[in-house]
């Protein structure tokens, strides 16, 4: 959606219940956010001010609930992991789709999240890694961890994008296995300025470029960290296979902590090769031998 379209009346009469937290707005401010009086805080695309609440329910629940390892069998390691499906199926309901659709795996930021794609996806000689290049710096330093794998890294203009959107169709060798990558951010994390969901598809079916220049499979790994942040995005209909979020940009509180959104028609073919903690049924520490666990999430 454009400009020009945010700005009428229909939009308006769409999304008008949702303004102004109920007519509360500046009753929420006094409550919530005491310690900005006097302050005009214009670093909201960096993180938003966590309200006070947050840190004062967090409090309480970790002083009430004893949590435990999740890998460990006991009453309070029970506790950590229903307490952590819990979350992963609210952060679903959220962007309203389900645990049938998408894997949920915390990481400690949305960079880290992005590094994870970057480590775990199948490059081979004749990939491409293409970006926007209205992308974050985590977005494009990914070609740092491609290069020498005889992929090619490809960054591409949003002009460009969006002046062959659906004027070209995929040809050449459906056949061929080889995987591709293209990064976009719903939304730039420098301008604001927001890019179209469905390029998710266009990408996908490869009937955009780049993607329709390339033969091969072509996935997406939509950046909605900045996005998220104060739109809602719904992967019933953008079903993305890679969606890196922080919960730091989220509600400002806690840092550290993100997650990745993996759909599960990717999933078998991401290959992580780092493993530790609580991600192995089993190895060997004498010869090469490794089993992750099951569970995408846990891996």
């Amino acid at each position: 959606m454009d400009f020009h379209q945010l700005c009428t009346l229909d939009f308006f009469a769409q999304v008008s219940d949702h303004y102004g937290y109920g007519g509360d707005f500046e009753e929420v401010v006094k409550r919530e956010f005491r310690r900005s009086k006097g302050v005009t805080y214009l670093d909201h695309a960096a993180t938003t001010l966590y309200p006070e609440s947050a840190v004062q329910n967090y409090c309480q629940d970790i002083s009430t609930n004893l949590y435990g390892n999740p890998h460990s069998h006991s009453l309070s390691s029970k506790l950590t992991h229903d307490t952590m499906e819990r979350v992963r199926y609210r952060i679903l309901q959220h962007f309203n789709t389900d645990p049938e659709e998408y894997s949920v795996i915390f990481t400690s930021g949305s960079t880290a999240a992005l590094k994870l794609v970057a480590e775990s996806f199948p490059w081979s000689p004749g990939s491409v890694f293409s970006y926007l290049t209205d992308n974050h710096t985590s977005v494009v330093g990914i070609r740092g961890l491609t290069s020498g794998l005889g992929v090619t890294t490809l960054p591409i203009a949003p002009e460009d994008i969006e002046n062959t959107f659906e004027n070209t169709t995929g040809k050449g060798d459906s056949s061929c296995q080889t995987s591709h990558l293209f990064c976009y951010p719903a939304q730039s994390n420098f301008s604001g300025k927001k890019y179209a969901l469905s390029y998710v598809r266009g990408i996908q079916a490869r009937s955009l470029y780049p993607a329709s220049g390339y033969n091969g499979k072509w996935f997406v790994l939509l950046d909605a960290a900045s996005y998220v942040s104060s739109s809602p995005l719904n992967l019933k209909q953008y079903k993305a296979d890679f969606i890196p979020i922080s919960f730091y940009k989220l509600f400002g509180f806690p840092t550290g902590l993100g997650a990745l959104l993996v759909h599960r028609d990717v999933a078998a073919m991401l290959k992580k090769r780092y493993f530790g903690g609580g991600t192995a049924n089993a190895y060997l520490s004498g010869e090469d031998y490794y089993v992750p666990v099951k569970s995408t999430s846990d891996r």
